[in-house]
Formats: C-alpha cells, sequence, structure tokens
C-alpha cells in the first residue's frame, strides 16, 4: 500500500490528508479514482476544497470543481467512523458559503469586476457573477444533506434537449454546463479504460441511480433551512422543504445501495 511508504517520515498537513484520502477514494468507486498519495498531495493545495476536521483529524473532505459556468460539489468523503454526526451537512454548508462568498471560485479577480464605462456599475461596486452550485449523489442521506443546505432536487423530466425521448434531469442544466461536464466525464472514462475498467462498469450500473441537486444564484443569500432549524425552538421544517425530503426518500430509497458501496458518505440524520 503507498501509504507504507510514508511511515517513519515527518509528514506535512497536504502529505496526511493524501494519505486519508487516498485510502478512502481506493474503498468508494462511487468518487473519483485516487491520484496516488504524491500526486493528492501535490494538487491538492491547488484545488479549491473543504476540509473538515474533528479532534485534530481528517473527518470529511470534498472538492469544489468549476463546470462550464458552474461549481460543482464533488469529491465528498466522510471518515466512515465518523458518520452519523453531520459531517455531510458541514460540508454542504461550508460550500455554500464558498460559493457565494469566494469571487476566486467564480473565475473572478479579487475586487470583482469593474467596468470602468458603467459608472452605475461603478458606484455599486464590483459584481462577482456567480453560476449554479451543482451536486450529483445517489444516497438519500447525503441527498438529504443537500435538501436541508438549500438545495433542489431536479426533477426528471422529458426535455426539448433530449428530443422528449426520455427523462432527465441532468437536462435542465444550461448547455454550456451540460457538455462541460460530458466532456470532464468523457475524459475521467478514457482514463479508467486503462487504469481501472471495474470503475466504469460499476459508474455504468449505477448511472440512472444519480440525482441532480441545485443551488441557483438567486437563492444565493438565502440562508439553508437546516440553519433554521437550529434557531427556532419550535419551528419544523418549512413544507416546502419537508416536501423535498419525502421526495428524497420516495424516488432514492429503492436504489441498491450498501455501506461498502457508500462508505464514504455521511450516513447519519
Amino acid at each position: 500500500m503507498e501509504g507504507s511508504h510514508w511511515r517513519g517520515f515527518r509528514l506535512s498537513e497536504d502529505e496526511r490528508l493524501a494519505i486519508w484520502l487516498d485510502a478512502l477514494l481506493k474503498s468508494e468507486p462511487d468518487l473519483r479514482p485516487s491520484r496516488g498519495v504524491t500526486r493528492e498531495a501535490r494538487k491538492g493545495p491547488q484545488t479549491p476544497r473543504i476540509i473538515i476536521l474533528e479532534s485534530g483529524d481528517y473527518a470529511g473532505y470534498a472538492e469544489l470543481r468549476r463546470a462550464g459556468g458552474a461549481i460543482e460539489l464533488a469529491t465528498v468523503v466522510v471518515d466512515p467512523e465518523l458518520r452519523g454526526k453531520g459531517f455531510a451537512h458541514q460540508i454542504v454548508h461550508q460550500a455554500w458559503e464558498r460559493w457565494r462568498q469566494d469571487p476566486v471560485l467564480h473565475g473572478t479577480p479579487l475586487g470583482g469586476q469593474i467596468d470602468l464605462s458603467n459608472p452605475t456599475l461603478v458606484e455599486k461596486g464590483p459584481q462577482v457573477v456567480r453560476g449554479p452550485l451543482i451536486s450529483f449523489t445517489r444516497d438519500p442521506a447525503m441527498g438529504a444533506a443537500l435538501v436541508g443546505g438549500g438545495f433542489t432536487m431536479m426533477p426528471k423530466k422529458r426535455r426539448a434537449s433530449r428530443l422528449w425521448l426520455w427523462n432527465s434531469d441532468f437536462a435542465a442544466l444550461p448547455i454550456r454546463i451540460q457538455f462541460a461536464i460530458g466532456l470532464d466525464r468523457l475524459a475521467r472514462g478514457l482514463k479508467l479504460l486503462f487504469s481501472e475498467p471495474s470503475r466504469i462498469m460499476h459508474y455504468i450500473r449505477h448511472s440512472r441511480n444519480y440525482r441532480l441537486f441545485v443551488r441557483i444564484p438567486e437563492t444565493a443569500e438565502r440562508i439553508p433551512p437546516r440553519l433554521h432549524l437550529r434557531t427556532e425552538r419550535e419551528g419544523g421544517v418549512p413544507s416546502d422543504v419537508m416536501g423535498q425530503m419525502d421526495a428524497v426518500a420516495f424516488t432514492m430509497a429503492e436504489m441498491e445501495t450498501t455501506q461498502e458501496q457508500i462508505a464514504a458518505w455521511d450516513e447519519g440524520e
């Protein structure tokens, strides 16, 4: 095992994280394949990411990727021994905070983009253009965490971009985002074809079970429903959010998932 090569060495934080992440990525076929400890340690600092600690140890991890104007919350990992403690909810909340506040994440220079030819914009200050925040999952618990974080689970419908031939939630995204995500998945698939062909079969077998969750820019400043529950003594889940959670449970409950298949997800709450 590659991680054993590092025993006895004084490790940097990036190397410690890479060893932990490498082990979980190798055990979870739903997530992207590991690049190996050395490459994970080198590329990690260059990747927009969320890291959750518990008593100094790594508890959760996720990446934020640009995809044709959207930001994708991906590679969500929670340590199997720490499931059930709400770390997936923390990851979703931090992703929302980064998405709404970090201009660099959206490819915007610090200070925003200023058009000096438009005095109205100068008076209002620099503007940060956000794309939607999206995430794909086939795990009901992760779906509930996303809905609790203000995401909407997109319904599968027949759409014009699919010539009304089959139901699709992915087709609800703008064409530019669909194209970018499609190219990303194609590139990864070609790599897996030569490195880990068994993962390709896993993805194909479960491809119809993945659901798309979206948070649109117009809701960027809206506090996630889960935060309301912490501040309201007698309040409950708003009816529209409860309806979405019911939908998540109903549409995803029959998917074939085992602890081994979704060991990286936070299954609690």
